[in-house]
C-alpha cells in the first residue's frame, strides 16, 4: 500500500478500527437518510448513485444506467439459487435488477435505515421480495460463513471503509470457488495531480458524503490478489461518470424548489460536491473504475462483452 494520501485518512487511522467503523456509520448514514424522493428526483429510475456508462455523450442518464445494469448481470453470470451480496446496496438498484433478471438469493447490506425501507418496498412492488434480504449494518460487522456466497459487489460502496484491507479478507473468505467480485467506485492516479486535501476536496469527502477513502487502482487490486482473487477485468469509466454527474446536476436545478421543500439546504450540497466531483472526472484528478474478479477457475468462458 502506498503513503496515506489525505487529511481525512490520517484521522481515521487515529481513530482506530472500532472507532472508525462507528464514524462511518454514522458520518456516511447521514447523506443517505434524506427522503427518497429526492434521489428518485435527481437520479434514474432505480435509484443508482453511482456511474452509468454513456457510449455517447447526449445519451440520456437511464439509456447509461441501463446499460450499466446489464454489464454487471453479464459479468457476475449469476446461476439459479446462487447467493448474491450487494455491499452498500442502497435503495436497491442493482440489487433489485439482478433479483428481478435472475433466480439467484439476494442480500443487501445499507447504513441507512431509510434506504433499507425503501429497497424493501420495491422489492415487494417488483415482485421479488421473497429472495431479498437486506440488513442495516457495516460490512465488518456483518457474519459471513466461509465459502457461503457465490458473487459480491460493492457499487458506489466501498469508497466509504476505510479498512479495506479486512473488508477485501472478510469478502474473499466468503467466496465459494468460482465466485465473483465486482467493485464500480472512484479513485485516485497514481501519479497525484490537484491538492487532495483542498477545501473541496474535503467539501465532497466529509461535508458531503461523511466519509471517502479513494485508492490508488494498483493498490486496491493488490489487496485483492493479496486475498486470493484473480482479476479478470478493469474498465476505465471516468468519462461516463463525468456524463453521469452532469445529468444529475441537470436534475437537481430543475427540482431545486422540491429538493429544498423536502430537506433546506440540501440541494446546495448536492451541486456543489457534484459539480466538483465532475471537474474533478472532466481533468482527471480522480478516475473511476469497474473491476470485476473471481476466486478460483471463472464459472464460465469468457463473457463476450468484454468491455462496457
Amino acid at each position: 500500500m502506498t503513503a496515506v494520501a489525505t487529511q481525512l485518512e490520517r484521522e481515521a487511522e487515529g481513530r482506530g478500527a472500532a472507532t472508525q467503523r462507528e464514524h462511518e456509520r454514522q458520518a456516511v448514514a447521514a447523506h443517505y437518510e434524506n427522503h427518497p424522493e429526492i434521489f428518485s428526483l435527481v437520479l434514474d429510475r432505480r435509484l443508482a448513485y453511482a456511474t452509468g456508462i454513456f457510449e455517447a455523450e447526449s445519451e440520456e442518464l437511464e439509456t447509461a444506467q441501463a446499460r450499466k445494469y446489464a454489464w454487471i448481470a453479464d459479468q457476475l453470470a449469476i446461476r439459479p439459487g446462487e447467493r448474491v451480496l450487494d455491499v452498500g446496496c442502497g435503495w436497491g438498484s442493482n440489487l433489485l435488477y439482478l433479483a428481478e433478471h435472475t433466480a439467484g438469493s439476494f442480500r443487501g447490506v445499507t447504513l441507512s435505515a431509510r434506504q433499507r425501507d425503501e429497497a424493501l418496498a420495491r422489492a415487494q412492488r417488483g415482485g421479488v421480495a421473497d429472495r431479498v434480504q437486506i440488513d442495516v449494518a457495516h460490512i465488518e460487522d456483518v457474519e459471513l460463513h466461509p465459502a457461503s456466497l457465490d458473487a459480491v459487489l460493492f457499487v458506489g460502496s466501498i469508497v466509504h471503509m476505510h479498512h479495506r484491507d479486512a473488508v477485501h479478507a472478510k469478502v474473499a473468505r466468503a467466496l465459494r470457488p468460482g465466485g465473483r467480485l465486482l467493485i464500480s467506485d472512484c479513485f485516485f492516479p497514481r501519479q497525484e495531480r490537484g491538492d487532495r486535501d483542498s477545501t473541496a476536496t474535503r467539501y465532497i469527502f466529509e461535508t458531503a458524503l461523511g466519509y471517502c477513502r479513494l485508492l490508488q487502482l494498483s493498490d486496491e487490486l493488490a489487496l485483492l490478489e493479496e486475498c486470493g482473487l484473480d482479476v479478470l477485468r478493469v474498465a476505465d469509466l471516468t468519462a461516463s461518470y463525468a456524463c453521469t454527474l452532469g445529468r444529475w446536476i441537470d436534475n437537481v436545478r430543475a427540482h431545486r424548489d422540491r429538493i429544498e421543500a423536502l430537506s433546506p439546504g440540501f440541494s446546495r450540497v448536492l451541486q456543489v460536491y457534484m459539480t466538483i466531483a465532475r471537474l474533478s472526472f472532466q481533468r482527471r484528478t480522480a478516475l473511476e473504475y469497474m473491476v470485476v474478479a473471481v476466486k478460483g477457475r471463472p464459472p464460465r468462458p469468457l463473457s463476450a462483452v468484454v468491455m462496457p
